[in-house]
């Protein structure tokens, strides 16, 4: 089979050792999805492509190979969210979002992934609050994943919501009338936060609501979300 090349912007969602000097590493391209790829010889010093390995740095790939065996051959950065760091609630969030970001793009998504890459940015280089933007990314991945939920309308019934909701994956967010037998409660003051009425919030119940939404992500998507991020911040 002839070698193929394949160019594609993508970062880098995770990165482990392979020899003495090689690594091998997991990116998610706009336009593949989650792969993965040797980075030849950046374990040595001065490695010309050494930067290419780091998670989190975004960039324009080039890869040579074939078999969905493929090797970094060049790659020209776009940005390397290195601000995520400084702040270690951040960076166990932006490790969060990689994780989710491989998981969902095993195939091309390039809406969520533009969705990650906008987290990656505020986390990076804004002093917005780490909790919202995991919430937001949370959000977006279920939008763009087509099993948005609406947390301030029943889904059945459509009267407003103002107090305690409930959920299922059948039904997606309901209130108390409309409830089935198996929903799982979200109570007023977690819907609330999610719904965007944001206001004076603890970092508690922002966690509590962040934790909601990841179990949601799962029963929608299939797509369990690393709890690392979450138990760091109990």
């Amino acid at each position: 089979m002839q070698t193929a090349e394949i160019k594609t912007k993508a970062i880098v969602a995770r990165a482990v050792p392979y020899g003495e000097s090689d690594m091998i590493v997991t990116l998610v391209g706009v336009d593949t999805g989650t792969v993965t790829a040797t980075a030849r010889g950046c374990l040595r010093r001065g490695a010309k492509l050494r930067y290419a390995a780091e998670p989190f740095n975004f960039g324009d790939y080039v890869l040579v190979g074939r078999n969905g065996r493929y090797v970094i051959t060049e790659c020209s950065q776009i940005d390397s969210f290195n601000a995520v760091t400084r702040d270690l609630q951040s960076y166990y969030a932006a490790f969060m979002v990689l994780d989710a970001l491989t998981k969902l793009c095993a195939e091309p998504q390039p809406s969520i992934m533009l969705a990650a890459l906008k987290t990656l940015q505020r986390l990076a280089y804004t002093t917005d609050e780490t909790d919202c933007a995991v919430t937001d990314f949370l959000l977006a991945a279920l939008e763009e994943s087509g099993n948005r939920l609406d947390f301030k309308h029943c889904n059945i019934c459509k009267c407003q919501l103002d107090e305690e909701a409930y959920f299922n994956a059948a039904d997606g967010i309901v209130c108390k009338h409309c409830k089935s037998i198996d929903a799982v409660p979200v109570d007023a003051a977690c819907r609330a936060y999610i719904a965007g009425e944001r206001g004076e919030t603890s970092h508690a119940l922002r966690v509590k609501a962040n934790i909601l939404l990841s179990e949601f992500v799962y029963s929608m998507s299939g797509v369990r979300i690393n709890p690392r991020y979450f138990t760091e911040q109990i």
